[in-house]
């Protein structure tokens, strides 16, 4: 869960270099194949991220999980109340995002219903369903500039053992420096 949940993360800071005004969603059905995220991503962005080391802090504000015993919800909730990641974001990525950024890695079998950025806003829906059955509904949107970004986000995972969760977060990413050498 940690693991798609960072994923998430990668995938606001990554995405935000790479949308167009129009969004993804180039034949208009409503969906965001991979082929259109792809095309979406290797035409740049007018607001690019700039390359550098990216701190990714991830804080929940809500968690239900009506089938998880409390003793179990109040560590899920201690543990998940604030998660902080930091990545190098090359100049290559930067400049070509491959479509892979949006799901963390290839294992998580995402899927985009909405990828769309007009000016320094940004809103994404996607589905992840990694092994075991569990599916990941997330959407999310925010604001971002060259060097800092702000998204809102709310996840449904359902197939899990303890039945259905729900949690609303927000993904504050910065750039605070050049990349270790």
């Amino acid at each position: 869960m940690r693991k798609l949940l960072i994923g998430s993360a990668a995938c606001a800071m990554l995405a935000l270099s790479a949308c167009s005004d129009k969004g993804a969603d180039a034949d208009g059905d409503g969906k965001v194949s991979n082929e259109e995220a792809q095309k979406e991503l290797s035409q740049g962005g007018a607001v690019a991220m700039k390359p550098g080391l990216w701190e990714v802090k991830i804080k929940f504000g809500s968690i239900e999980a009506p089938g998880l015993p409390e003793a179990a919800k109040a560590q899920m909730t201690k543990a998940m109340t604030e998660m902080s990641v930091k990545s190098c974001l090359t100049k290559e990525q930067a400049e070509k995002p491959g479509a892979d950024f949006f799901g963390g890695d290839e294992n998580s079998n995402c899927s985009f219903e909405q990828l769309n950025r007009s000016g320094n806003k940004m809103t994404v829906a996607m589905t992840c369903k990694p092994e075991g059955g569990i599916t990941v509904a997330s959407k999310m949107d925010g604001s971002f500039e060259g060097e800092s970004y702000v998204m809102n986000m709310e996840q449904k995972t359902s197939g899990t053992p303890m039945g259905e969760m729900k949690m609303k977060g927000r993904i504050e990413g910065k750039r605070i420096g050049e990349c270790p050498a």
